[in-house]
């Protein structure tokens, strides 16, 4: 008759092994991984991450030449997620074929291509998605206002006249040929 075998408790040499694998782990750079992954905040049930707000401060001090701090950067990331989620409201959704169209545009106002902007985001240590995503709240942004204030950022000449009456001065004009 056989006695079932159990497992013995970790001895004293594995908990030493653990503990010593835990810190390599650690000291090598695993623990800014897991610091990075970590969630700052969330907005809306989406999380925006420390690694979200150092890859658009390396962001900012490559467009900008200064990076703003912590707290800006959170604003900024905060404000962007509200406006994306605020154009779906209204059907206002970019294809990623629009964000890489817009994407593919500012490497070309660079005398760049898509490859050569990608290369040089990552030699700063920056995501090309990280851009993208500022291109995405940007376009949605841009879209949702224009349709909401299409009507009256229209200026017609019934308007300037409207206007021109209103201040009660004879209109002071110049005409060139």
């Amino acid at each position: 008759m056989t006695t079932p075998t159990t497992a013995s408790p970790p001895t004293r040499r594995h908990s030493l092994l653990l503990s010593f694998l835990l810190a390599l782990f650690l000291l090598l750079g695993g623990g800014a991984r897991l610091h990075a992954q970590t969630i700052a905040v969330m907005v809306n049930g989406e999380p925006i991450t420390n690694f979200d707000i150092e890859q658009r401060a390396k962001l900012n001090a490559l467009t900008g030449g200064k990076s703003p701090d912590r707290k800006a950067i959170l604003d900024e990331l905060i404000d962007e997620k509200l406006k994306i989620k605020e154009a779906k409201k209204f059907g206002v959704d970019p294809t990623a074929n629009d964000i890489e169209q817009s994407y593919g545009g500012m490497a070309q106002r660079m005398r760049l291509n898509n490859d050569q902007l990608t290369k040089v985001l990552e030699s700063k240590g920056i995501r090309p998605d990280t851009l993208k995503q500022r291109i995405r709240a940007d376009m949605v942004w841009t879209s949702l206002v224009r349709g909401r204030f299409k009507e009256s950022l229209q200026v017609g000449e019934k308007d300037v006249d409207t206007a021109v009456k209103g201040t009660g001065e004879a209109p002071d004009a110049e005409a060139f040929e």
